[in-house]
């Protein structure tokens, strides 16, 4: 059996339907564009995140090659200063000038082909 609702048109009803309207909470008419700002609000917010991780992993690579070439360049200092310091030997520095063809006074400089690169060293 259908149920029927009876409606009385008096004051009585017509005050307690209007109450009952009033009550009742506003449709959410905007919700589907706050739903949709919010969704791009996040889009935006994760892209800048993944824009952010990017970079840091660029910086990583650049901080890799930077130990690398700051290795390569304290080793070449490091040669260079042992260079310097046989320079200042003057033992070094006279088999040095001897192996570039230089000699002093009556001397004379014979040049044995395998000996040449380990006096320079």
């Amino acid at each position: 059996m259908d149920k029927q609702v009876i409606r009385l048109n008096n004051d009585y009803t017509n005050a307690k339907l209007k109450e009952k309207n009033q009550s009742m909470p506003p449709k959410r008419r905007h919700l589907g564009l706050i739903l949709i700002f919010a969704m791009v609000a996040f889009s935006l917010a994760s892209l800048s995140l993944v824009h952010a991780y990017q970079n840091l992993q660029k910086q990583l690579k650049l901080e890799q090659v930077a130990v690398k070439t700051h290795a390569n360049l304290a080793q070449d200092n490091q040669t260079k200063s042992q260079e310097i310091q046989k320079l200042k030997d003057p033992d070094f520095l006279a088999k040095f000038a001897r192996t570039q063809g230089y000699s002093q006074g009556n001397e004379k400089v014979f040049e044995v082909p395998g000996m040449q690169n380990k006096e320079n060293q």
